[in-house]
């Protein structure tokens, strides 16, 4: 008698920005693990996703987390951060840093993190007083509805050629100059009914993204093709350049910037509630 049983497969959240393309470009090209689906989308449609259990893992925003960490746990060692300036987490608008308070700041709706990184930066680091919207936009429509536009990823990428007449602020560069600490834009998040029920999965898995991660420190000729193919708006070296101003290990001090994210998000009512970090133990 013939049984028919569903196989189990590992649903994977990827975004498809420059910052992280070579990560995925690894994970599906060159060691592609049995029966990963992955999933496209922005960051907060990820995090929706994840949060519906519609996906299982995610390099998704770090205050995902903290909207509700019961249900989560975080992948170790990695991440997506800074080490000072990004470039493609931006502020863009006519008017100087010291002339932004009471402005209307445009906020992106592709990154949650973001978002409220804008509101902390602005609201408890500088102490201003602004009106905050949240569009789906870009550098035209977002400055024709605000004073100000947040874009992140190859969107704020884009920007730069056309963006030469305005104030271009870091918003990465700001935090680290207030606080002293990196940021953490997204983690490795997993749910824990995951961790339960697709251990065989995951744990290649798991392997797959350390050996991502080796790889990635010596962008290879093959990789490099490919992504230009797509980030049509970078030259060869600017791409090369971009990836190393991204920090992927998720060291002591990139966890104190975002146990001070987290602090700060809550006092800002952000979050629910601080979280306890917990990690994955393979």
């Amino acid at each position: 008698m013939r049984t028919d049983v569903k196989e189990k497969i590992l649903r994977v959240g990827e975004i498809s920005h420059t910052n992280c393309y070579h990560i995925y470009y690894y994970l599906k090209n060159i060691t592609p693990v049995k029966r990963v689906e992955y999933i496209q989308g922005t960051p907060a449609q990820l995090n929706s996703l994840l949060r519906q259990g519609r996906i299982d893992l995610c390099l998704s925003s770090s205050i995902e987390y903290a909207q509700d960490s019961n249900q989560y746990v975080i992948l170790p060692r990695f991440c997506i951060a800074s080490q000072g300036p990004v470039s493609s987490i931006r502020l863009y608008s006519s008017l100087s840093l010291d002339k932004l308070d009471g402005a209307k700041v445009i906020l992106t709706n592709e990154s949650a993190t973001t978002a409220a990184l804008c509101r902390i930066i602005l609201g408890r680091l500088l102490g201003y007083d602004n009106e905050f919207v949240t569009l789906a936009t870009d550098l035209d429509d977002g400055l024709r509805n605000g004073d100000a536009v947040v874009l992140i990823g190859d969107r704020a990428l884009a920007a730069r050629t056309h963006a030469s007449e305005l104030y271009s602020h870091d918003l990465s560069l700001i935090w680290q100059e207030h606080t002293g600490l990196p940021f953490v834009f997204a983690l490795w998040i997993v749910r824990t009914e995951a961790v339960r029920t697709l251990r065989p999965i995951l744990v290649p898995f798991w392997n797959a993204l350390r050996s991502a991660h080796e790889w990635i420190a010596q962008p290879q000729e093959e990789l490099v093709r490919a992504a230009l193919e797509e980030k049509t708006f970078f030259t060869r070296q600017e791409l090369l350049h971009y990836w190393q101003l991204i920090a992927y290990e998720l060291t002591e001090d990139h966890l104190k910037g975002l146990e001070l994210f987290y602090s700060l998000a809550l006092e800002s009512k952000l979050i629910p509630a601080k979280p306890e970090i917990e990690f994955y133990k393979p």
